[in-house]
């Protein structure tokens, strides 16, 4: 009877791997706040002041590493954290019935949804400061709002005496189904961080009347986003994110552990730039994906990797003189004989790929040397044809 419940669990912990860890912070914020809540004043500065460390910690590596995505992110739940308390101190304890709040409440919620779909860019762009000037209007809004009395919120009802009025709380609502439904789309751990760091920060709205839970819950968000960030950044540090093959640097890891005979095939998709395009990258990505899935199909025991935009390297361990070639060829075959269903295509796409297959030699020092004899073949022949294969 274990081993049939091992083996359930075996299919399904892959499923949940992206959403396991901020899942587990999520629940231990609220096993802490059921049964350890309200924290002592030591307590209560230890999460207060761990928000700000992770919070800038997070910010300086996404700056470290040039990426925007979560940044804005960050800032907007960084902003939201201290107007709460500045409300509370300005205000008292009807600080959830001003204007003031009521307009916090929904700038917070549709700042977290907009930055939550931004794609993953550089820092430094021109967008940078778009994004930048989005935040300074938000709060240049909600604050003329409140000079004019005038909160944004369409119910007249008190909340059962919650920090969130009823159309808050259905603003935030409606905002993590959202996100729960892209979340489960494209199930990146990123991605499922930023959902669990927004449920936390709707529970610290909604409990923001007491300290303590207002503390702990922006605290678990910003710790959720913090594990995010250094999970995605690792991973892409080892494998490509579009296909979730091995990438670059995995392959330069792997050189030094290939076996004494084996052959290296390089796949590259033909027209890549045309089809980029044509399709943008929504598209060429999903063909890079059906590609990559086609040549995994294929050959399950080779050693894949993605190593350029539209090229692959294939790794025949132990494949003696001939046998990858045939391989590889296989793989170009089967590729332009299929038709590839794209999202929002009714008709089929036909593809083909180039390719070219190098066996180690005992000259070659290393792989590196098996790699360039490869690409110097494909590069000679792709100049005049495509949807072939070449033997270096």
């Amino acid at each position: 009877m274990w081993k049939k419940y091992i083996r359930y669990l075996k299919q399904i912990l892959p499923l949940m791997k992206n959403s396991l860890l901020p899942a587990l912070l999520l629940g231990a914020a609220l096993a802490a706040y059921f049964t350890l809540a309200p924290f002592d004043e030591k307590g209560q500065q230890f999460l207060h002041f761990g928000f700000f460390i992770i919070t800038l910690v997070s910010a300086g590596i996404l700056i470290y590493f040039n990426r925007n995505r979560p940044l804005f992110f960050v800032i907007t739940i960084l902003i939201g954290y201290c107007l709460i308390n500045y409300l509370k101190f300005r205000h008292g304890i009807i600080y959830n019935l001003t204007p003031d709040y009521y307009n916090l409440c929904f700038f917070t919620a549709v700042c977290l949804m907009f930055f939550y779909f931004l794609p993953n860019r550089p820092l430094i762009s021109s967008d940078t400061v778009n994004f930048i000037i989005i935040i300074f209007a938000a709060l240049a809004l909600g604050e003329q709002l409140s000079r004019w009395h005038t909160g944004i919120d369409f119910s007249r009802f008190f909340c059962n005496g919650c920090g969130l009025q009823t159309f808050g709380l259905a603003l935030f609502l409606s905002v993590l189904i959202i996100m729960l439904v892209h979340a489960s789309i494209r199930d990146e751990i990123l991605t499922t961080s930023l959902f669990f760091a927004t449920v936390s920060v709707m529970l610290g709205f909604y409990l923001s009347d007491r300290p303590s839970p207002l503390a702990l819950f922006f605290f678990t968000a910003a710790l959720t986003i913090l594990c995010g960030i250094i999970h995605s950044i690792s991973y892409a540090a080892r494998k490509d994110v579009v296909t979730g093959l091995d990438n670059g640097n995995s392959f330069i890891k792997a050189s030094s552990s290939l076996p004494v005979k084996y052959g290296l095939g390089i796949i590259c998709i033909d027209d890549y730039k045309h089809l980029a395009q044509i399709f943008k990258k929504s598209g060429i990505d999903e063909i890079v994906i059906l590609i990559a899935k086609k040549i995994c199909e294929l050959e399950p025991d080779a050693q894949i990797y993605r190593c350029g935009a539209d090229e692959f390297i294939v790794i025949f361990p132990a494949a003696e003189k001939g046998v990858s070639f045939a391989r590889v060829d296989n793989i170009r075959r089967t590729v332009a004989a299929s038709e590839f269903m794209l999202s929002g295509r009714k008709k089929a796409l036909k593809l083909t790929v180039s390719c070219s297959v190098a066996d180690k030699k005992r000259s070659d020092a290393d792989v590196f040397e098996v790699f360039m004899r490869a690409r110097k073949i494909l590069q000679k022949t792709y100049k005049f044809t495509q949807n072939i294969t070449s033997q270096a």
